[in-house]
């Protein structure tokens, strides 16, 4: 599926950028994706923090403020009861690619991805980078996630949050 993304060759990007938050995933090839978009109230700027929990779940953290690690570990325990619920995403292939739509999925517009490792939870907040930053391309063994959303949250004057839980579907 991460073929048939064309952001760069086909503007497909566009077509994304045009729709609003209560999109949650698009059609891609045969499939569906699921749209993880930075939050401006938050920060456009800003990036986009990636963990794994040991049950497979994946969360998407997007932070701001002074208490930069704080606001992440409170976004990655908020409770999640009242998040908007999103598309389903499946993973046939055992791989999640994390990567800018801007970006074609394959090809020579495509940026590279590099595995998930484990690492420190950042320190702090930076500015991205002013070259292509890599995607992220996570081994997986669950085929089906639930998609949950939180916009914009504040935790007080100076910190807020965004973010996007990929929850491994229970089979029976």
């Amino acid at each position: 599926m991460r073929g048939a993304w064309r952001g760069f060759s086909d503007d497909h990007y566009d077509d994304i950028v045009e729709i609003g938050q209560e999109a949650t995933g698009i059609v891609v090839g045969t499939g569906r994706a699921v749209l993880v978009g930075a939050d401006g109230v938050v920060g456009d700027d800003s990036w986009m923090e990636v963990f794994q929990a040991e049950d497979g779940g994946i969360a998407v953290v997007q932070a701001s403020g002074p208490d930069y690690p704080r606001v992440v570990n409170e976004a990655l325990h908020y409770p999640d009861t009242d998040d908007e619920v999103g598309d389903p995403l499946v993973v046939s292939s055992g791989e999640l690619a994390v990567f800018s739509a801007a970006c074609d999925g394959a090809g020579p517009y495509a940026a590279p991805l590099v595995p998930a490792l484990p690492g420190p939870a950042p320190l702090e907040y930076g500015r991205p980078s002013n070259k292509d930053d890599p995607g992220l391309l996570i081994t997986t063994t669950n085929t089906t996630f639930g998609f949950k959303v939180r916009w914009y949250t504040q935790l007080d004057e100076e910190n807020c949050f965004a973010r996007w839980l990929l929850t491994p579907a229970r089979t029976s």
